[in-house]
């Protein structure tokens, strides 16, 4: 076996140039005097609807895509008159519920944005009247395009002075004529949407943003006496007699409302199992902690010693049922391997602090929510969390849920992660129902079961999250009835299996990666996924079982085949850009006799609000031979940021690439028939990691992030060429040391002695 490989090098940094070249049209398109008719029609319609509301809300208005739209083809020509930019002012995005989807994106505007617009919209419509034929043809639209620099034929200079002409005489420049030509091509129809739905439970609301604070929003509401509960700036927990006020008063104010009283999901049904001796367990000694975030914990159990019991739940409400779940769960974090031999992993054992915030069924989100957010901004020291508790609810489809952006957040702004269970499916009569909150999490690992032959349990649920976010990321042995799982719980030792007992598998490893071995969360979480990943992903159960099962044993992360070359590599976001062209992959015969897979994880800033566009930062990575030219000729034929790259419409390369997605697992397929790759750039006859960051939003928050690399080299013909590579990236300037098992354990012992000084 070999070591995993730590890679240091520089990265090099590099500026976005490209100015984008202004608007024009797809090859092929085209833009009728008809379409612009019946676009200005629904604007028109929507005006109306805010000349006659007396609310005194600022307008909000939705724009209806006719497919899944890519940033650089929103809207940005028609309602941008008096906004700083048309990103700006986006509270809200969903996809369309039909079978193709497409962007519905939500703005609040001034009332003085739809009058400009309709004007504007008036005056293209003025100048495709003057042209014979009426339209705008992608043809038409580059000669407009044209620079001075660009020679053109006599006919269409001519043609070109002519519309020129137009544009003067309606007060139209150039460039902003194209660009609402391209709105009306990408745009279906204007509406506003209204939330109509009434409810008989407590619910969790989230408003569109239009600027007012809460107390302005009471007010124009006339709900100034009520007592509203904030969780964040524009999401509230309400009564269901507040929710249907609102409704009522207000029906376009309301984004996103999910039920606040959940059931939470339970184990299947356990058997008590008698013990024939006393369970003894080791003193506490210097391990790692890890944070619970559970049902209560029972005392009186064996390992009692290893685990810090904090109830945040008042005592007189709590009932005996209330300790089972959460005591379970940290007995395998605690004992696991002793309880379930055939599942040792090498990590040893953990102390646990363990926050008993809910009771056995149903609970309140909002509570919930407000309880993690205490615990985990004051217990800094705790890096790695546990949360094994989830609703029996289905996630909903076109947003994040509350619990999850929390957990989002408080991973983007603390160096923590979450391990969260992928939930339970309690309802045999349907299979495979979503997953339920707050297993959408996306910087959170979402972990579901598998039996020992591999398959999803019968009782998975399955992703994805906003249509094109891979849920869960990986799965474990949870137990079913034929081999259950063994936890001990208050009621003693039990048979019992859920994914609430799959989680703490996964972390345990993260914790020993974090904290035995020192690396980064980025680094700890590309290896689980990487290694869960391999070489093969089973497409077929993606959605059930991520990219696959992690191993058992920690070395089995930790080591890799003989004939396999693994090493990680750590960055920070600098740049647009952030490049290295001198990976070393070693040459046989001038080709590169290796298959070759990357996991990229980084913990992107998210903002719920935004809805379906729910990250705000996309780290796009390249890696794989120099071609001719120098550039990266990346082993997944990703060619996004390439000059000329066509084809790569917004669902493509959210399916395919996984943008936006802050996990990136990329590989070569296997086969026995593959050749060794022949070595493109004679002058430069190394690899290369190229990695370009993209803003959702105006704010640079990816500016600083961390990312996780993991890179696997598999050798066609089963050599073992790890020593010349660790040779290579030694001529080449990186720095490289073999991860040594043995030697991290030691210095872990050593920094967690407690040195005790005499007096002198």
């Amino acid at each position: 076996m070999n070591a995993v490989l730590e890679l240091k090098g520089t990265f090099h940094r590099k500026s976005n140039l490209d100015g984008g070249g202004g608007a024009v049209l797809p090859k092929g398109a085209s833009v009728s005097l008809t379409d612009l008719e019946q676009l200005r029609e629904s604007l028109l319609q929507v005006r109306r609807y805010w000349d006659a509301d007396q609310s005194g809300f600022r307008p909000l208005i939705s724009i209806h895509y006719k497919t899944i739209i890519a940033k650089s083809n929103r809207m940005r020509g028609i309602l941008s008159w008096d906004s700083p930019t048309p990103n700006e002012t986006i509270v809200g995005a969903t996809f369309s519920n039909d079978i193709k989807k497409s962007h519905i994106i939500t703005h609040c505007m001034t009332r003085q944005s739809f009058t400009k617009g309709l004007q504007l919209l008036d005056s293209c419509m003025s100048v495709l009247k003057g042209l014979d034929p009426p339209d705008m043809t992608q043809k038409r639209i580059s000669i407009l395009a044209s620079s001075k620099k660009s020679p053109l034929s006599r006919e269409d200079a001519r043609w070109k002075l002519q519309i020129e002409k137009l544009f003067k005489e309606h007060g139209l420049s150039n460039s902003r004529f194209r660009q609402i030509i391209k709105d009306t091509w990408y745009i279906d129809y204007f509406s506003v949407e209204e939330h109509t739905r009434t409810c008989t439970d407590s619910q969790i609301i989230t408003l569109y943003n239009t600027g007012l604070s809460k107390a302005e929003i009471l007010s124009k509401l006339g709900m100034d006496q009520e007592h509203i509960n904030s969780i964040e700036e524009t999401t509230w927990l309400v009564t269901p007699a507040q929710y249907n006020l609102i409704v009522r008063k207000a029906p376009f104010l309301i984004s996103m409302a999910v039920t606040d009283l959940k059931n939470i999901t339970t184990p299947l049904a356990s058997t008590p199992l008698i013990s024939e001796h006393t369970v003894s367990i080791p003193s506490v000694s210097h391990e790692p902690i890890i944070g619970v975030i559970d049902t209560l914990f029972d005392s009186s159990v064996y390992f009692n010693e290893w685990v810090t019991s904090i109830p945040m739940i008042p005592q007189e409400i709590i009932e005996p049922q209330d300790y089972e779940h959460g005591t379970a769960v940290s007995s395998i974090l605690v004992d696991g391997p002793t309880l379930n031999p055939h599942m040792e992993d090498g990590c040893g054992r953990f102390r646990v602090r363990h926050f008993g915030v809910a009771k056995s069924g149903r609970s309140s989100s909002a509570a919930v929510l407000r309880t993690i957010q205490s615990v985990v901004e004051t217990n800094k020291d705790i890096k790695v969390w546990n949360l094994s508790l989830g609703s029996d609810q289905e996630i909903e489809e076109n947003f994040i849920s509350p619990e999850a952006s929390v957990l989002d957040r408080l991973q983007y702004e603390h160096d923590i992660i979450f391990v969260v269970a992928g939930t339970n499916n309690n309802n045999r009569r349907r299979s495979f129902p979503r997953i339920g909150a707050p297993a959408d999490s996306l910087n959170s690992i979402v972990v579901n079961s598998i039996g020992l032959d591999g398959r999803p349990a019968e009782y998975s649920r399955s992703g994805k999250v906003l249509y094109f976010f891979d849920k869960p990321d990986v799965s474990v042995f949870g137990g079913d009835r034929l081999d259950p799982m063994i936890v001990h719980s208050s009621r003693g030792r039990i048979k019992t299996s859920g994914t609430s007992f799959a989680a703490p598998w996964v972390t345990r490893k993260l914790a020993y990666l974090i904290h035995v071995m020192g690396f980064s969360r980025e680094i700890s979480k590309a290896l689980i996924l990487d290694s869960a990943g391999g070489w093969q992903t089973d497409e077929k159960y993606r959605n059930l079982i991520g990219l696959g099962r992690v191993p058992t044993h920690i070395q089995d992360i930790l080591r890799t085949e003989e004939d396999e070359i693994k090493c990680v590599v750590q960055g920070r976001i600098d740049a647009y850009e952030m490049y290295n062209y001198s990976v070393p992959v070693p040459r046989h015969n001038n080709a590169f006799p290796f298959f070759a897979r990357a996991t990229l994880c980084y913990f992107p800033k998210c903002s719920r609000s935004q809805g379906v566009d729910y990250t705000d930062s996309e780290l796009d990575i390249h890696f794989g031979r120099l071609d001719r030219e120098g550039k990266v000729k990346a082993i997944n034929h990703n060619s996004q940021g390439e000059a000329g790259a066509t084809g790569l419409f917004e669902h493509k390369v959210r399916s395919t690439y996984r943008k936006w997605d802050n996990v990136k697992h990329l590989k070569e397929k296997i086969s026995p028939r593959s050749h060794a790759r022949i070595c493109l750039n004679k002058n430069s006859p190394n690899w290369g990691i190229r990695i370009l960051t993209k803003e959702r939003l105006e704010e640079r928050s990816g500016q600083g992030l961390l990312f996780g690399l993991v890179i696997t080299l598999k050798e066609m013909k089963g050599i073992n060429r790890s020593e010349e590579f660790i040779q290579l990236c030694r001529a080449n300037n990186w720095f490289i040391q073999e991860v040594n098992i043995e030697n991290r354990i030691n210095i872990y012992d050593q920094a967690e002695e407690e040195i005790i000084l005499e007096d002198s």
